[in-house]
């Protein structure tokens, strides 16, 4: 198996930052993970990203001939993910990602950088490429949705102590 069309990491780049876990540095048939489950890891963050991606209007898969700054940086989140979900496949080592320092232990540095892109994909701050049909706007966004994506009342069917400071 090899990584999907879709993916931006590589097994090199999780090889990179978590080779330790394995002989040589190098994931193969024998080694946990396996070749083939790092890189079912990188695909299946990167359809994380993806996902996020098309929700907030980019055009899916960023490519890094259009979006060169883009793309570097999804495949470093993408890399980043997959490590950390490879972390996770040895025992003793699951990720709790709700820890309160996300920066304290390596796996949750590893998760905090793919969530600060999702967080930047979410905010309409990474340079890339754009659809508009599948775009929402923050303006539009905002007048229908709280920070969350929580459905609000248009502002003329609020009641006045439904949020702090409007009327």
């Amino acid at each position: 198996m090899a990584v999907d069309a879709n993916t931006y990491g590589t097994v090199a780049r999780v090889e990179a930052r978590v080779g330790d876990l394995v002989d040589a540095r190098t994931f193969g048939t024998a080694t946990v993970p396996t070749l083939v489950q790092v890189e079912a890891l990188l695909d299946d963050t990167a359809a994380q990203i993806n996902a996020v991606l098309k929700r907030y209007g980019y055009a899916v898969p960023v490519a890094t001939g259009t979006d060169p700054e883009a793309f570097a940086w999804l495949r470093a989140a993408n890399s980043a993910g997959a490590a950390a979900l490879a972390l996770n496949t040895v025992p003793g080592e699951a990720l709790d990602p709700e820890t309160p320092d996300p920066i304290r232990i390596r796996r949750q540095g590893l998760w905090a950088e793919l969530n600060a892109v999702l967080k930047a994909i979410r905010e309409g701050e990474l340079p890339a490429t754009r659809t508009v049909s599948s775009y929402v706007s923050k303006a539009y966004a905002g007048s229908q949705q709280d920070e969350d994506g929580n459905a609000t009342e248009p502002i003329f069917k609020r009641q006045s102590g439904s949020y702090p400071g409007t009327w």
